[in-house]
Parts: structure tokens; C-alpha cells; sequence
């Protein structure tokens, strides 16, 4: 089966989707080849330079193509699209050359979409779609959100039409969760028929917990590198330092635990603006670390003890539970099922109540069940090939 899996943009040494769920279909024999533009992840981002071009390169790099992962990943033009998602130039073109049986597509937002649905349309191929738009993301200002992504729906006043062409020719969409499946129905209008909520998911063979005496080895020596402690507690956070994460209220929770649990210590690692930086550098007992590649991500989460987000769903918090953490998230997330027996929610932006919260998982005992109950999970439910078997299910039905 020769299938082509669309992103607006990709960049290497990541954990996103894009990267794992191609390789995932790869590893099982298929021909696999994603297309993107030569735009890297947030290119538009006004401080790409501080916070993610140290990391990934510059925010525009080569067309061409090349192996990785075993899948072809190619590189076209990229289109730009305002302050939304990139386009694609000449997608349906290459689509003709590559003549894929099916197109699978990672955001349904995606202009990139509506030129695959066109191009599925008139030719033998199935297209899939992805929705990712959860509810703690949408609520608010984030609404703003919503009306960009009808803007180029809109295009000539046809917006229905642009639709209706998504909407009927996509055989599948898969939303990452029940929250992100409604607001596709609610707010882009897709079929309710065509919806299967399915998780993302994480590379089980790189993201798992600790077995070997090497494992433990390189546990004790990051800890010792980054200044923890034998009996520390580390508390872990990775990705951007922004205010829709909010990092700074674990820092905050971290300097409140230092005047009677000193033992505690918050680990950050990612980055953000120098104000955003700041504000999590201020706080006592709180170390961070620059982004690191998903091959290095392990390393950091078998140094920590708890893994936590203060506020909306992140794929790294799946990436914790491979590794054997326990959770602490916001209780205003709709994915509760990831801390079902493996951790628990707290009051979100209250540092006090997540300080609380840090202390009940005091007792070592307690977090190593959670933590296996965390991992056992993952490799049942989320791991990225058992979810590629699923995919390939419904391409094979279609065909």
C-alpha cells in the first residue's frame, strides 16, 4: 500500500505525529511518504529565533527530498497563509506523481487539507483526515483561532463549499480526543459518521521505563549533572515556556514546597521568551534546560520522579507515562483518562493546591504504582504501532 501522509510542517528530531505515525506505518511494511513544506513547526512565531531555532535551525530550510525513518519525506514550497498553518505550493501536482492509494492528513485545519480533499476528489486515492483542537485550546481568546481557520476556508464566499469538498471526501477523521471530536462538529462542521476519536500516540520502543542497570546508571548521572540530589524529588515539565502552558505555576509550587519540603526541586526543560524564561528562573530550586532531541527526552524523564503540566493536553505527557511517571495535570483537561490510577489533577493555576498535590506523591511506593500502572497503560492503549494497525485497518477496508 502506497500512503502519503500531508503536514503544513516538519521538523526532524521531533515527537510530533507527523515524525512517529509515518515511521509507525513504515515499520510495517509499507511505502510511506510524507509531504510538507519547507516551513519549520511555529515559523511565524516572533520569537522562533530565541526559542526554537537554537534547537531546530532556521525557520525555512531546503526543498528536496530524502530518507528518514524509514519513509520519504519531501519538501515542497511553502505558501503563505496569514498568521494560519502554511500551505503547500504545487500539492496536487506532486500528489499526481507520488499517486498514493491513500492521503492521510494531520489537521483538518490545514489549507492543506481542502488541496488534498480536491486532489482525492478526481483521482483513485482515500483520503483520512486529523482534528487536535481541544476544548482548553479553544475556550476564550483562542476563539480568535477558529475564525483564521474559516478565513481560508472562506476563500471566494464559498466556505460551505470548501467544506462540503473536506467534509465528503474524507472517508475518517480521527480526533485525538471526545472534546476535539465536538468542537470538529460544532464548529467545522464535519460529519459526526466520519469521526473516530483515537489518541495520539508514543514511540514504545524509545519512550519506556527503566529495566536495565545502564538505565539506572544514567538516571543517577543526569541527576547529578543537573544538581539533584539522591532523595531529591524532581518534578518535570517540558515544552514552551508560555502563558497558554504556564510552567510558572509549577516553579511557583516548587518555591512554595522549599519552606517545608526542601527535597523538592522543578526541572524545566524547553524554552520560551526571556520574560517567560525569567519568570520560571526566579523561582527557588527550579533548574532549566534547553530543548533537547526526542532521542535525548528519555534521559530526562528517567531523572524525574513527577511529571507535570499545568494546563492543556501535551503528547509529552504520554511520553512521561511510557517512561514510568506519574502525572499531574489541570482539572480542566478533557483527556482525564491518562491519570486514571497514575495520578491526579489540581486546582489549575493555583499554585498552592498544585504544591498540595506534589506532596501526596511524597512516598516513593506510591509513585513507582503509579508509574507502572502509567507505562502499562501506554503500551496498551497508546503505543504509535498498535494505533498504525488501527489506521491501516480502515485504509485496507477503504481500498
Amino acid at each position: 500500500m502506497k500512503i502519503v501522509v500531508i503536514n503544513p510542517w516538519f521538523s526532524e528530531n521531533m515527537g510530533y505525529s507527523e515524525n512517529l505515525l509515518p515511521k509507525a506505518l513504515a515499520s510495517l511494511g509499507h511505502e510511506v511518504h510524507v509531504v510538507t513544506s519547507d516551513a519549520q513547526i511555529y515559523y511565524l512565531s516572533k520569537d522562533y529565533k530565541d526559542i526554537y531555532e537554537p534547537f531546530i535551525g532556521p525557520n525555512i530550510v531546503p526543498c528536496g527530498s530524502k530518507q528518514i525513518h524509514g519513509f520519504t519525506l519531501h519538501r515542497l514550497p511553502h505558501i503563505k497563509e496569514g498568521k494560519n498553518l502554511p500551505g503547500i505550493k504545487g500539492l496536487q501536482e506532486f500528489l499526481t506523481t507520488l499517486a498514493p492509494d491513500i492521503v492521510q492528513t494531520l489537521d483538518i485545519q490545514s489549507p492543506a487539507t481542502y488541496e488534498a480533499a480536491l486532489y482525492c476528489r478526481s483521482h483513485k486515492a482515500a483520503l483520512f483526515t486529523g482534528s487536535s483542537l481541544h476544548a482548553s485550546v479553544f475556550k476564550g481568546k483562542k476563539k480568535g483561532m477558529i475564525r483564521r481557520v474559516k478565513d481560508w476556508l472562506k476563500g471566494a464566499n464559498r466556505s460551505k463549499e470548501k467544506l462540503q469538498v473536506v467534509n465528503n471526501a474524507t472517508v475518517k477523521c480521527y480526533a485525538i480526543a471526545q472534546d476535539v471530536a465536538e468542537i470538529a462538529v460544532r464548529e467545522l462542521g464535519l460529519s459526526e459518521q466520519k469521526l473516530v476519536v483515537q489518541s495520539l500516540g508514543v514511540d514504545t520502543e524509545l519512550f519506556r521505563p527503566k529495566k536495565e542497570s545502564v538505565d539506572f546508571e544514567t538516571r543517577e548521572q543526569l541527576r547529578t549533572r543537573l544538581g539533584f540530589g539522591a532523595d531529591d524529588v524532581v518534578c518535570i515539565y517540558t515544552g514552551r515556556f508560555s502563558a497558554d502552558k504556564n510552567p510558572q505555576c509549577l516553579a511557583q509550587a516548587i518555591a512554595e514546597l522549599q519552606k517545608t519540603h526542601q527535597h523538592y526541586k522543578g526541572l524545566f526543560v524547553g524554552n520560551g521568551s526571556p520574560e517567560d524564561i525569567e519568570a520560571v528562573r526566579t523561582c527557588t530550586a527550579c533548574v532549566i534546560h534547553p530543548f533537547v532531541s526526542v532521542n535525548e527526552l528519555r534521559n530526562f524523564y528517567w531523572a524525574a520522579d513527577i511529571a507535570v503540566w499545568p494546563k492543556q493536553e501535551s503528547t509529552s505527557q504520554l511520553d512521561a507515562m511510557a517512561c514510568g511517571l506519574p502525572l499531574v495535570l489541570s482539572d480542566r483537561i478533557k483527556v482525564v483518562e491518562r491519570i486514571e490510577g497514575n495520578g491526579c489533577l489540581y486546582e489549575e493555576n493555583n499554585h498552592h493546591d498544585l504544591a498540595a498535590k506534589l506532596v501526596q506523591l511524597e512516598q516513593q511506593i506510591l509513585r513507582n504504582g503509579y508509574g507502572e500502572t502509567a507505562a502499562k497503560k501506554v503500551f496498551e492503549r497508546y503505543s504509535w504501532i498498535a494505533l498504525a494497525k488501527k489506521n491501516l485497518s480502515d485504509y485496507q477496508s477503504t481500498l
